[in-house]
């Protein structure tokens, strides 16, 4: 999304140019006494040099113009990339003082404000003051909606992000955004609906299908679910989610082997897949598959990342009673029980009927 706020992110057309190039660049732009450096020789010293560099040499130029309110919202912008919050408020109040475009000015306050300092309320703040410059600023009803879905101000950020993609049709910033906001506040219809356009836009985008899925599965649609979660995978198989939610969807069409598939694929990527939930309930579908023996090592594996869960030792003993390990099945509703008092008499009669090989 950042890369498309593009009246306060964008590095310019030549950010791929060579240090060299960049470099002389904006040294001919001195000598030949312009008025006003071009962004573009600024944004290609920034790539080739950093933000650091690329403000540095507006400084110089500073020094002989210091009332050009446009190099100061360069400076400002530069230090914004580089993370320097108080420098780039700083050279944004100037730049607003000495009358630069003020809506642009202030949406760079409201960037600053809430994704380098994390204040949500003052960048809602400052991208409403934009948009009282100027109503039909697209990227200024973007960012308030930003703040507002970290607000959990759902209705106003779907509303916003509406109002952007009504002015950038074609693009699909706000439909993601809006998505998600529409997807928490329950208005899974309204989430489906913008994720179909971003999809009929972006065909290759694999988050919109990923979230399309979950929508779906929210609203028990569960074959649909699998189809779309299917196609985000086929475009990209590198994120452990998208095999995760897969395996929900098809562990309730009844499919324990492409469940347990899924959460196979999903454990294959180790972080943030290979948490003991997730063994827990791969070990769960290897059971309901009939494979014991990979199913006791997979549930080995969750109690051994999370042994002060119940629900690790009972899927373990349930495995070991029906693997013929009666002994090893016991012990685990013994341990389940003392962990979960509550169900400890419905525990302790799943264990298999029969004195213990331990007391004999």
């Amino acid at each position: 999304m950042t890369g498309r706020i593009k009246a306060i992110l964008a590095a310019g057309a030549a950010a791929a140019l060579a240090l060299a190039a960049a470099y002389s660049a904006l040294q001919r732009s001195y000598e030949a006494g312009r008025d006003r450096l071009d962004w573009r020789d600024i944004g290609a010293l920034s790539s080739a040099r950093g933000p650091l560099a690329a403000a540095a040499a507006v400084e110089r130029r500073l020094k002989d113009h210091p009332n050009d309110a446009l190099l100061h919202y360069y400076r400002a912008r530069l230090y914004y990339e580089e993370g320097r919050a108080q420098e780039a408020l700083d050279a944004a109040d100037r730049a607003i003082r000495l009358g630069y475009a003020q809506e642009i000015s202030h949406l760079l306050k409201a960037l600053a404000w809430g994704r380098l300092r994390g204040d949500y309320a003052r960048q809602r703040e400052l991208a409403s003051k934009a948009l009282s410059y100027d109503p039909t600023f697209d990227d200024a009803y973007l960012v308030r909606a930003e703040a507002e879905y970290s607000l959990r101000e759902d209705a106003a950020c779907a509303a916003d992000a509406a109002a952007y993609s009504s002015l950038r049709p074609k693009e699909t910033d706000g439909r993601e955004l809006a998505m998600l906001c529409l997807e928490r506040a329950g208005d899974l219809r309204g989430a489906e609906a913008e994720g179909l356009k971003i999809v009929k836009i972006k065909p290759d985008s694999h988050a919109a299908y990923w979230r399309l899925g979950r929508v779906y599965a929210a609203r028990g649609l569960h074959g649909r679910a699998v189809k779309n979660f299917s196609e985000a995978i086929r475009l990209n198989p590198e994120r452990p989610a998208y095999y995760l939610d897969r395996a929900a969807a098809r562990a309730a069409l009844g499919d324990h082997l492409g469940e347990a598939r899924d959460y196979e694929a999903a454990l294959d990527w180790k972080e943030p897949a290979a948490d003991a939930g997730n063994y827990r309930r791969l070990a769960a579908a290897l059971h309901r598959t009939g494979d014991l023996e990979r199913g006791l090592a997979v549930a080995g594996e969750a109690v051994r990342l999370e042994p002060e869960r119940a629900d690790n030792y009972e899927v373990r003993g349930r495995l070991r009673a029906e693997s013929g390990d009666p002994d090893g099945a016991r012990r685990d509703f013994r341990a389940a029980a003392a962990l979960e008092p509550a169900r400890a008499e419905a525990l302790l009669r799943l264990a298999p009927a029969g004195a213990s090989k331990e007391r004999q």
